[in-house]
């Protein structure tokens, strides 16, 4: 049997202030974009504005399954979070006196996934003391799949809580890719990276949903900045933008139990006099998981849910880098909110 910890009602903006966490704040700004006026249904019937649409960048959406109902890892394959597979232990960065988290096990899969070499695997790991904000809390690894061993390897510090996370950042397999065009010309891809032409890009095409959560993970095409824009967001030449990943990820369906993800879930549900309640439930005593999403949230009614795996200051955005003029390739990468 699950447990409901806790209902929560919000009349104001101020009693959520006073009454939330950090990421409840975001679950409500989330639901807020989605329902404010104005974002949903005056979009231009001509999202192209006269442009061929062979001429858009093409990007790729990832799909995830998330690791705890997946079954047990047996083989590399690409994925978010839990701990790597055959990665070499000497190669672990740390940080902050601990071993820093594992971000991604990534294989090269162009063109999805482009790192210059057929064997290559992508490995990014985040410091959960400090978040990664300065460069020594952000590690890349790239190594060659013959550079791997067998099974799982984790150098995880039994019994010890991150000061800003779990023991392990949440563990999704990649389990397919969905080929889609950003709606923008690639002769428009320099623009991106200019913060005047950007916003004028925005204003040139109000269709596009620039601040939508499930865009802000993506492979490929053009950047999605959050609100700081390009400013604190990019690596300067020759590094070109490779993907994004961000702090929320979207799967469609109806939500896991808790005891199927191993990890509490929020159920978002409208008020007739306006408002939110919010019920969570934990999974019953023993069933959480160590590689389980930090939380599962659903909005009651929706045809998807969202989750949470690690900690980019609560509603940040990671972009990856890559520099294809050197041999082997560099590859870097920051968050910004």
């Amino acid at each position: 049997m699950v447990t409901v910890l806790t209902e929560m009602t919000f009349a104001d903006s101020k009693t959520l202030e006073v009454a939330c966490s950090d990421f409840i704040t975001l679950i409500l700004t989330s639901l807020l974009d989605r329902y404010v006026p104005g974002n949903m249904s005056n979009k231009s019937s001509n999202p192209l504005n006269g442009y061929p649409k062979s001429t858009c960048m093409k990007f790729f959406r990832p799909h995830f399954k998330i690791g705890t109902m997946a079954g047990r890892q047996d083989r590399l394959f690409s994925k978010i979070g839990g701990i790597p597979w055959g990665f070499p232990k000497e190669r672990w960065p740390s940080c902050c006196g601990r071993p820093q988290k594992l971000l991604a096990q990534l294989c090269h899969e162009p063109p999805k996934l482009d790192l210059g070499s057929p064997k290559a695997v992508l490995h990014l790991f985040q410091c959960l003391e400090c978040l990664g904000i300065g460069d020594n809390g952000r590690a890349v690894v790239l190594l060659n799949q013959s550079d791997l061993g067998q099974g799982l390897v984790g150098v995880e510090v039994r019994g010890h809580k991150p000061e800003l996370g779990n023991s392990q950042i949440g563990e999704l397999w990649l389990d397919r890719w969905e080929e889609l065009d950003d709606g923008i010309p690639s002769s428009r891809f320099d623009e991106f990276f200019d913060e005047e032409s950007m916003w004028k890009l925005q204003d040139e095409f109000p269709q596009i949903d620039w601040f939508s959560g499930r865009e802000r993970t993506k492979f490929g095409g053009t950047p999605r900045w959050t609100g700081n824009g390009p400013a604190f967001s990019t690596v300067p030449a020759p590094f070109e933008f490779l993907f994004q990943l961000d702090n929320r990820l979207f799967l469609n369906g109806l939500p896991p139990k808790p005891n199927e993800a191993g990890c509490v879930v929020v159920t978002n549900t409208p008020k007739p006099a306006g408002g939110y309640s919010q019920v969570y439930v934990r999974p019953d005593a023993g069933g959480t998981r160590e590689n389980a999403p930090w939380i599962v949230i659903y909005d009651h009614g929706s045809d998807h849910y969202y989750l949470e795996f690690t900690n980019f200051g609560s509603d940040g955005t990671a972009y990856v880098y890559i520099d294809r003029t050197r041999q082997p390739h560099e590859i870097r990468w920051l968050w910004s909110r």
